[in-house]
């Protein structure tokens, strides 16, 4: 088992090598480097055929390749975005994470020249440009993925909601897709690094539209609680009942600008 883990590892170390150049010369050639986002799909693929993940979807027929949303997903493994380009392998999909990830080797450049949304977590003031960057993708029809616990859960139980992407929602006026995932902890969970085979599922929920009649602290707010009870509707926790996972806190904030710079 440690030895197929390890050939795995090695593995998608050679298969972003392989890909990570393509992709970074692809980017030069369009503004926010769709050709170049293509190829990463297939990146996504490979790594997760090698693995022996299969990955099973609902809802999809909810969703028009043609125009861009705001994802908001739970978040359980690493292999949450493999899965979820997979599923969305029609979509101009772009995600928020960690900017730690521009030091890993080849991946964190290929991230950067594809405008992936990348946030210093510890810079509080940042979180106005990221909404901004977010605005410019979704004005350019280029779908964003958040992960509104901001990382991974390590128990399997859902975290508070950041309100950062909730914020981009209701100042850009586009839907929100709630998206649950179930199965990606039992493939790799954090802290860990042998990866296992088995069946990542994605369900996705019906777009949450936002309403500009009403106030948008308020609109805000609703949006979070309509996401977070979605999201608990579908989620089959592996090592938790789900009358526990139902209780998950809700995180609400207010909208003031001083607490947006580290809503994200």
């Amino acid at each position: 088992m440690i030895l197929l883990a390890a050939l795995r590892i090695l593995f998608i170390a050679f298969h972003t090598l392989f890909w990570g150049v393509p992709v970074i010369l692809l980017s030069f050639f369009d503004p926010y480097a769709q050709r170049a986002a293509r190829l990463v799909r297939f990146w996504a693929a490979g790594n997760l055929w090698v693995c022996g993940v299969k990955v099973q979807t609902r809802g999809q027929e909810r969703l028009s390749p043609q125009h861009a949303y705001l994802f908001m997903s739970n978040h359980q493994s690493q292999f949450d975005i493999l899965a979820l380009m997979a599923a969305l392998r029609q979509f101009q999909l772009r995600w928020v994470a960690k900017q730690e990830l521009r030091k890993v080797p080849i991946l964190g450049l290929c991230m950067q020249v594809t405008h992936q949304v990348l946030v210093d977590r510890q810079n509080r003031t940042q979180a106005i440009a990221v909404i901004r960057q977010v605005k410019k993708l979704l004005a350019a029809g280029i779908s964003v993925l958040f992960f509104p616990e901001g990382t991974r859960s390590r128990d399997g139980q859902l975290l508070p909601f950041k309100p950062g992407g909730f914020v981009v929602a209701v100042e850009a006026g586009v839907p929100i897709v709630p998206v649950t995932i179930n199965g990606s902890r039992s493939i790799l969970p954090p802290g860990d690094w042998q990866v296992r085979s088995g069946t990542i599922e994605i369900i996705f929920g019906e777009p949450i539209h936002v309403d500009a009649q009403v106030p948008k602290k308020i609109a805000r707010e609703e949006l979070l609680v309509q996401v977070h009870e979605a999201i608990v509707a579908s989620y089959q926790p592996a090592d938790m009942t789900a009358s526990s996972t139902s209780a998950a806190p809700v995180a609400v904030s207010s909208s003031s600008s001083s607490e947006q710079r580290n809503a994200i």
